[in-house]
């Protein structure tokens, strides 16, 4: 659901990472950008001086594919793959919201899930809905922090992996459910919160 904290459990796992370079997509009106306080790349010669820094290497592509970030994510995740294969040590491949940006299996992403670990390359995703993400690309997900769900639906693919529905639909605003795929841990955690909208004035209406 939106507003639970996906977006800032995000944010702190990208900033613990240890990774030389962070190749983040930002397709949200620069909203990466902004809670990283990065200036964004635009154009290829953007992504070719921010590579050459190193750090974060945030991606916005607004200009070069408007209106089309599924387009645009497709022409990310190519243009990381062979600098990722290039560059030594660790690399971060990192976006938000990838169950829209995802209309198949997307060969680009799965060859990256499929063989990244080679060239040490992490992936850290936000997801709204697991079960309208495709199966090849699920498949590769080794660690997950559930958040709470907005119906039953959204589920039973975490119910597949260990996790609890009744916990899943209870869990509060900040609160999230860890399990890890590879090891079996499983985790409990987050910081509750109440939404700014929460307890809305009724009266009179």
């Amino acid at each position: 659901m939106s507003g639970v904290g996906k977006s800032t459990l995000f944010e702190k796992l990208i900033r613990r990472e240890s990774a030389r370079w962070i190749f983040i997509y930002d397709h949200k009106d620069g909203d990466m950008a902004r809670r990283f306080k990065i200036r964004p790349c635009y154009s290829l010669d953007d992504l070719e001086v921010a590579t050459e820094r190193g750090g974060f290497v945030i991606f916005n592509p607004g200009r070069m594919f408007p209106g089309e970030p599924e387009r645009g994510f497709d022409f990310f995740v190519q243009w990381v793959w062979p600098i990722c294969k290039l560059l030594p040590g660790k690399k971060i491949l990192a976006s938000d919201e990838l169950d829209d940006l995802l209309e198949d299996a997307r060969k680009p992403l799965c060859v990256i899930l499929d063989q990244g670990r080679t060239f040490q390359i992490d992936c850290v995703f936000i997801c709204q809905s697991m079960n309208a993400v495709h199966n090849q690309v699920r498949k590769q997900f080794t660690e997950i922090f559930a958040f709470r769900q907005g119906d039953k639906n959204g589920t039973l693919w975490l119910q597949d992996k260990g996790f609890s529905e009744s916990e899943l639909l209870t869990l509060k605003n900040g609160e999230w459910l860890y399990r890890n795929l590879n090891t079996g841990h499983f985790e409990k955690g987050g910081s509750p919160f109440t939404p700014k909208n929460a307890g809305r004035n009724l009266k009179g209406l």
